[in-house]
């Protein structure tokens, strides 16, 4: 019987599909969102029936711990960008970029190769020229995020400037800055796993060994088996610092929005990815323990970043809205 090959490549670039759904015999372009597997006349004709929205998600290339795929950031805002993508209904996920500013690992002579950045200006002007690549291409409402910690001044800068350029509003083009994407799903998964008594997460740790276990197509793919032995260096906060910092800073947003002074800052006892301790570090780029890493707990972070994101973008494009009709 002749056997039939499928580059790996094409598993995970797929639609989200894990492991329990059987593989399509035959790609569809009628069901996909993934703008770079349509045509220009299919992509034309989905514009033609309402799909008028697009999504631009920075991802990013970094070591992250002995355990976890280089592309991780890229990979994991591919399969959550299709997600919202579908629930949004009439959205398009554009090719995620796979690098950002200030990645993890970068330096001479390092023995953590594999990261791939960009100066922060160029990661600005990228996200300007896609915004206004994708005002050309006929969208109506641009949704800008990123899954990486640095660049996310630029990207929010690019959409500021898209958003004040007369190009766009005279063209009914609204471009939007979706900050939950990153920073509420950190929030959110760090308290969920402040309430399960389950280590707070660091980077390469927790929350994205979950999560790439979850969206793997094949054992072994995205999250190497060592995850549950590797040695890594602590997060430099117990849960009760992290919860007390956490508390302060909701504190503080709380009573800058109520136009109150803002209690003063409590002094910084240590946060995601760092070490207190520096004489004992293993300096392998894991910070956090991802030993208890699971498919069950990665479902839980995955479905808080594409919920979160989908709110946001649906209280933002709603708000934007009104405001254009008044």
């Amino acid at each position: 019987m002749k056997k039939l090959y499928i580059p790996v490549a094409m598993i995970a670039l797929g639609a989200v599909a894990f492991a329990q759904t059987p593989a399509p015999t035959r790609f569809d372009p009628n069901t996909t969102v993934e703008l770079e597997y349509l045509t220009h006349t299919e992509l034309r004709a989905k514009q033609k029936a309402g799909m008028t929205s697009v999504l631009l998600i920075a991802g990013g290339t970094e070591e992250r711990g002995p355990q976890n795929v280089l592309g991780g950031h890229t990979i994991m805002s591919r399969y959550r960008g299709i997600a919202i993508a579908k629930q949004l209904g009439n959205a398009f996920l554009a090719p995620v970029v796979p690098f950002a500013p200030q990645p993890t690992g970068l330096k001479e002579n390092t023995d953590q190769p594999g990261a791939i950045e960009v100066p922060p200006a160029v990661f600005k002007g990228i996200f300007v020229a896609m915004i206004d690549s994708m005002r050309m291409n006929g969208f109506k409402d641009i949704y800008v995020m990123g899954d990486h910690g640095g660049g996310q001044p630029e990207l929010k800068a690019a959409v500021e400037e898209a958003e004040a350029n007369p190009k766009f509003s005279s063209a009914g083009v609204h471009v939007y800055y979706i900050n939950d994407f990153y920073q509420k799903t950190h929030d959110d998964v760090d308290m969920y796993m402040y309430e399960h008594k389950l280590p707070i997460a660091g980077h390469g740790a927790m929350m994205e060994t979950s999560e790439m276990l979850y969206e793997q197509p094949v054992p072994g793919m995205l999250v190497r088996d060592n995850y549950k032995t590797v040695p890594f260096d602590p997060t430099g906060q117990t849960p009760e610092q992290w919860k007390a910092a956490r508390d302060a800073r909701d504190a503080r947003a709380a009573a800058i929005a109520a136009g109150n002074p803002p209690p003063p800052q409590p002094a910084r006892t240590g946060g995601r990815g760092q070490n207190a301790d520096t004489s004992s570090r293993v300096n392998n780029g894991l910070t956090g323990d991802p030993h208890p890493s699971s498919k069950e707990i990665g479902k839980v972070v995955f479905d808080f970043g594409v919920n979160n994101t989908v709110n946001e973008i649906k209280k933002q494009t709603a708000a934007k809205r009104t405001g254009a009709t008044q």
